[in-house]
Order: C-alpha cells, then structure tokens, then sequence
C-alpha cells in the first residue's frame, strides 16, 4: 500500500517539475508561496465585492430617486387636476349666476323703484 503510494506521489512531482511552466501559464495568480497567493485572492475578491456593492447601492439610489420622482409628478398633476376642476366649476357657476341676473334685470323697473321709493 505504502509502495503504491510513494509511486503515485513520485509521479505527481516528476510531473509538476516537468510541466512547471505550463502550470505557471495556466494558473498565474500561484505564486511559489501561499501567503502571496491568498493575498491576491482576497485583494482580487475585496474589490470584486467592493464593485458589486456600489454597482447595488447606485441601482437602489436611482431606483428612489425614479420612485419619488415619479410620485411627486402624479401629486402635482392630481392638485393640477383638482384645481382646473374647481378653477371650471367657479367660472360655470359664475358665468350662471349672471346670466341669471341679467336675464331678471329690467331697466324701466328699476329706474321707476328708484322714483317710486323717493316720494
């Protein structure tokens, strides 16, 4: 068993020396000691992560600020709204009120009151 062993574990290092630049192209960020390595993996991770986060927030931010826009867009087009209809409503009530008046006014009456209540 110890034999079968030793043989694989020869093979593994004969190959590592053999194909040592190969395995340096296709695995650059391993360096010959562990600390380099881990070190550039959690420096290339911080900032992956650190991208990420922004990218998050600048959506969240854009996404409220669309939110609230839009929402005080509908408010002022609703008061708009409203108070064309009240500003509508007043100029028919206005427009009723005197045609009403005109309609019931006769001059000769009102001159001959005016005559009538000075005696």
């Amino acid at each position: 068993m110890f034999i079968k062993l030793g043989i694989i574990v020869g093979i593994v290092i004969l190959g590592g020396m053999i194909f040592s630049n190969e395995i340096g192209s296709l695995f650059p960020n391993t360096s010959a000691t562990v600390t380099d390595s881990l070190k550039s993996d959690v420096s290339n991770f911080s900032t992956k992560a650190s991208d990420s986060v922004e990218k998050r927030i600048d959506e969240s931010i854009d996404k409220i600020a669309n939110k609230t826009s839009d929402a005080i867009t509908d408010e002022i087009s609703n008061v708009g709204n409203d108070i064309s209809n009240e500003i509508s409503d007043v100029r028919q009530s206005a427009q009723q009120t005197i045609t009403e008046k005109f309609s019931n006014f006769n001059p000769l009456q009102s001159i001959q009151n005016i005559f009538t209540n000075i005696i």
